[in-house]
């Protein structure tokens, strides 16, 4: 962490109050951190707009960048990129890509627009494409050839979906799985029952956008084994306690959760202020053994972050502000 003058000091202040832990005999770490590297223009001299679901594999960072509608893969040093698929209406060409999934050396692409799931090699090659039911814009991964995301049913009460990866055209079967939350609207059901899913070695988790809750699965049998309720967190119950405060109707609601990403055994919570000053600059982070237990929050040096992934030294994030990835050291 770089040298902070006396006038940073001062205005970090409110960001170590707010988060004193409130559990007795126990203080939360706040760690401030610096940019070590950013750019605004790809290195293939492209500009960038906004990022989805940024991704860390084998020292290549994957997003959806929302303007060319591509997965774009760039290494760690920034300074090279590969473009996968392209916008268009033909079987290889992308309408609406919103997510994705990596599996060995694939990249699988969730377009909306079509509604299907388009395969293709990490160096652009067009291999093939299934016709889905289910989408989701919250984290998804797959296992055991089974692809795992978050869909609230209205018929069976439950979060979550996996359906299987087949050599088929078009998926034929879903299982519908995984705890619901209730609210007093039915069509707050469907909109607040959204869940980034993380995969770990035996266990995955489901984390709310809008609920303080991380929801720890088997995934063996799919089976709930646990769920973490991290609303102790100063900044958490100031975000819960000013949007208890406004009004809503039931089309809408106020995350506060705006990305998450799991890495070596803990968990990493894109976190927002709410209020006037409304910022998403926060991660918290949430170690996973031997149990759920957050002692860490990251301060981000820019003020609006949308996506982010992690390795052992730097977070990889994208400053909605600036419109530029930024290598922050930790």
């Amino acid at each position: 962490m770089g040298k902070v003058d006396h006038k940073i000091n001062l205005l970090l202040i409110p960001f170590l109050l707010l988060n004193y832990s409130c559990k007795k005999n126990e203080t939360i770490k706040n760690i401030v951190c610096s940019v070590e590297k950013s750019i605004d223009v790809l290195p293939d001299s492209t500009f960038m707009s906004d990022l989805r679901k940024m991704q860390l594999h084998d020292n290549w960072i994957y997003f959806i960048e929302d303007n060319s509608r591509e997965l774009i893969r760039i290494n760690s040093n920034l300074t090279e990129n590969i473009r996968i698929g392209s916008f268009g209406l033909g079987p290889g060409e992308l309408i609406d890509p919103r997510n994705f999934f990596l599996q060995g050396d694939s990249a699988f692409i969730v377009d909306f627009g079509s509604m299907s799931i388009k395969c293709f090699t990490l160096e652009n090659t067009y291999v093939n494409n299934l016709k889905i039911k289910f989408v989701s814009e919250q984290r998804i991964f797959a296992y055991n050839n089974y692809l795992y995301l978050s869909s609230f049913n209205k018929s069976t009460k439950t979060s979550l979906v996996r359906f299987p990866l087949t050599d088929r055209h078009e998926v034929t079967s879903s299982e519908f799985f995984g705890n619901s939350f209730v609210f007093d609207h039915p069509f707050q059901n469907i909109i607040r029952n959204k869940r980034d899913l993380l995969k770990g070695n035996e266990y995955f988790y489901a984390v709310s956008d809008n609920l303080p809750i991380i929801e720890k699965y088997n995934l063996k049998n799919n089976d709930l084994i646990q769920s973490y309720d991290y609303s102790f967190v100063p900044v958490i119950k100031n975000n819960i306690r000013i949007i208890e405060s406004k009004q809503h109707n039931s089309n809408s609601y106020t995350a506060f959760i705006m990305d998450s990403y799991l890495y070596d055994d803990a968990i990493y919570l894109l976190t927002s202020q709410q209020g006037e000053n409304f910022k998403t600059n926060l991660i918290v982070k949430v170690d996973l053994n031997p149990d759920f237990n957050l002692k860490e929050i990251y301060l981000l040096p820019g003020k609006m972050y949308t996506s982010f992934c992690v390795d052992e030294s730097y977070f990889y994030a994208f400053n909605y502000e600036t419109s530029s990835i930024e290598k922050i050291k930790m």
